[in-house]
């Protein structure tokens, strides 16, 4: 029988694009799925999608309503959306511009705590305020693995500091020592089921 693939759910704001940098020339194809979600100016086109690409060997694209998670492949969210997945579909709504504080993070994570098509992992990086905490929270009773951000290498460290005061960071690390991380989770976990 398959085992459940993995989803590595990024989570990422200010300061965020250098750690996502980082993080992607660290990465392999291994059959697991990435999936980022920034805050992004609505009313500007992001480039995220290119700028990912320039640092890893897999294929990124930009998340369109109702698209399937495949392995080794990078999904990456639009600007002006809010993200969620059901039965392992990325699905977009309009995100909500009345609203000021973005929780575009904890909106994705909180859904994916209750997806049952993937292992889940979390990792929160560099970024301003409390969004993902809630998400990792559920991620972790859930029994998904979290990794955040290591305050010295984040350029705002408030997302993961808030992370790390929850106590649900499985581990603290700098990007690019996460796909190592991750990897040997996968190993560890995959050698349990056997």
């Amino acid at each position: 029988m398959m085992d459940k693939k993995y989803l590595i759910a990024l989570g990422a704001s200010a300061g965020g694009l250098h750690a996502l940098s980082e993080f992607f020339d660290n990465t392999l194809p291994d059959a697991v799925s990435y999936v980022i979600t920034t805050h992004l100016y609505p009313h500007q086109k992001s480039t995220l999608t290119e700028i990912i690409q320039k640092h890893s060997s897999l294929q990124v694209c930009e998340v369109e309503n109702d698209m399937q998670i495949q392995p080794n492949i990078i999904y990456v969210m639009p600007e002006n959306k809010v993200m969620s997945i059901i039965n392992g579909n990325l699905i977009l709504t309009q995100r909500d511009l009345s609203i000021k504080v973005n929780m575009a993070i904890d909106i994705f994570f909180s859904s994916l705590a209750k997806d049952t098509m993937f292992k889940k992992i979390a990792v929160i990086l560099s970024g301003m305020g409390k969004d993902g905490t809630k998400g990792v929270k559920m991620i972790a009773e859930a029994g998904g693995y979290v990794i955040a951000q290591s305050l010295l290498s984040a350029g705002e460290d408030s997302m993961p500091e808030s992370v790390i005061i929850s106590g649900c960071a499985n581990e603290i690390l700098s990007p690019k020592q996460m796909p190592q991380a991750i990897i040997d989770y996968v190993g560890r976990s995959s050698s349990k089921n056997n």
